[in-house]
């Protein structure tokens, strides 16, 4: 908590909730960056031709059979052979016996590497097909071990005669016995290694593989789906720090100064969401009719942003109002971006704009019948029936409209209907002065906001702006927690008269 003397200066605490209402927040960012990636690298490892790899081992003894006892020259000998594997007279060699092969197309498809630990060297091939991979691997291994054979055996031939020549020099110049058999026991040694045979030999033939080893869709489409979540929860996260909203009713109300009546969720999909929202508007009601007294009857549900939920808290809380049996009307006085004609799946008009139209150009025109006319007034509300003025006809000048003395007029006369409230979709706070002209008429506000499209610096500067609003706050509606919260005031009714006298 800042300012608490028991934390260190440099203490820094992990804001969980914030972290997560920033995840909550970005959920289609998030979405919107793994759902494409991951279904791009499974379509792409469905469709790219699939490769598979051979692997041919040769080990590498000395003429008894052992394995080379001196490191160095061990390991000098397996990096020769590991060039030589891949040298282009090998590949040669090999492509003239391969089908549908050459040294051109056998640089790309082998590789030779060298066991760490042993005195193995592995030939891999890749290929499209698992039997020509295999073919591929054992045929470079193979046609090594021939040239390397074939140079052995001219070798050792040569060795050989150079060695019977030298003998038969030693024996017509009559050398010493030790020299002539020195010489035999050179030829004996010749012999034993023409028996034992070349000292490279293959190991374990590569055979073909039972599974492609690339592409592997479901390992690829993890290994991506993984990749997208981090990178999607780093930008999640990143956008929050760019551009911060308030994280609940805690922080808005002390960056406004209002009391949250009700926090409701985003989503009000679930019959468990619709109870516990419906819930939350019976709570609102009774404090609407906690802090209005008799001759209050006009509230204006305003908000900072256009769009931030001010229609369905409109329509909820004039069905929660008109469910106890007391009757409510429904206004909507956002001429820019009016939606509480779709909340209530009514048609748009004729509504408020055709009222003050009217009113406007025949000052000494009843405001009563017109609005009797566009309510249904003439006939009686029934118990819990919620009737509605939508907002008609979107005007081209509506703060023009909305500044003259026709809004005062109908107001006036909604005052005195026979409803006993009157509650109104009134444009943002924030942005055009239509809302704080809609407001000045307002015998008590509620303010909406979604938490979501709230930044701290638009809280501050709401509550300034209803701090100036001549109408008594009753609290504020929230939307987007995480769970529905709700309370009743402990204030005594509102009493102050507000725009018009009764």
């Amino acid at each position: 908590m800042a300012g608490d003397p028991r934390r260190f200066p440099d203490e820094e605490s992990i804001d969980v909730p914030r972290y997560l209402s920033a995840l909550r927040r970005g959920a289609w960012l998030v979405a919107l960056i793994v759902v494409p990636i991951t279904v791009t690298v499974l379509v792409l490892s469905l469709v790219l031709p699939k490769t598979y790899s051979a692997v041919t081992s040769l080990v590498l003894e000395d003429q008894s059979g052992a394995t080379a006892s001196d490191p160095e020259t061990s390991t000098q000998r397996l990096a020769t052979i590991q060039r030589l594997l891949t040298s282009r007279d090998v590949l040669e060699a090999a492509g003239d016996k391969l089908p549908g092969e050459n040294a051109d197309t056998l640089e790309d498809k082998v590789t030779a590497s060298v066991d760490d630990v042993a005195s193995i060297v592995e030939v891999k091939a890749t290929d499209g097909d698992a039997a020509g991979a295999a073919a591929i691997a054992n045929g470079v291994a193979g046609a090594f071990l021939a040239r390397r054979r074939a140079a052995d055996r001219e070798r050792v031939a040569r060795t050989r005669r150079d060695l019977e020549m030298a003998l038969t020099r030693l024996r017509a110049s009559g050398a010493s016995a030790d020299e002539i058999g020195a010489v035999r026991d050179r030829l004996a040694e010749l012999s034993l290694t023409e028996v034992t045979g070349d000292d490279l030999q293959v190991a374990e033939a590569a055979r073909p593989a039972k599974s492609a080893d690339s592409p592997k869709p479901v390992q690829n489409t993890i290994l991506a789906a993984f990749a997208a979540l981090f990178l999607a929860v780093l930008a999640a996260l990143g956008r929050d720090f760019m551009a911060p909203r308030v994280t609940g009713g805690r922080q808005f109300e002390g960056l406004t100064g209002l009391t949250p009546l009700a926090v409701l969720p985003a989503t009000k999909r679930g019959r468990r969401r619709r109870a516990e929202a419906a819930e939350a508007y019976q709570v609102l009601a009774a404090s609407v009719r906690l802090q209005l007294s008799e001759s209050r009857r006009i509230v204006v549900v305003t908000s900072a942003h256009a769009g931030d939920e001010r229609a369905p808290v409109v329509a909820g809380l004039g069905r929660a109002l008109t469910g106890s049996g007391v009757p409510t009307l429904l206004v909507s006085a956002d001429l820019r971006h009016p939606r509480l004609h779709k909340e209530l799946d009514v048609p748009p008009g004729p509504g408020v704009g055709e009222v003050l139209d009217r009113l406007e150009r025949d000052p000494d025109k009843s405001a009563d019948h017109l609005i009797a006319a566009a309510t249904r007034a003439h006939e009686r509300p029934g118990r819990g029936e919620l009737r509605a003025l939508p907002s008609g006809d979107p005007s081209q000048h509506p703060a023009a409209l909305l500044s003259g003395e026709a809004l005062g007029t109908m107001f006036s006369e909604l005052s005195h209907s026979e409803y006993r409230y009157v509650v109104v979709e009134c444009p943002p706070l924030l942005g055009p002065i239509d809302g704080h002209l809609v407001a000045r008429f307002a015998d008590a506000v509620l303010v909406v906001c979604h938490l979501d499209r709230l930044s701290p610096d638009d809280a501050t500067e709401l509550g300034d702006m209803v701090a100036r609003l001549d109408a008594p706050v009753l609290g504020a509606v929230l939307v987007g927690g995480t769970s529905v919260r709700y309370s009743l005031p402990l204030t005594a009714p509102v009493r102050a008269t507000a725009g018009f006298p009764d």
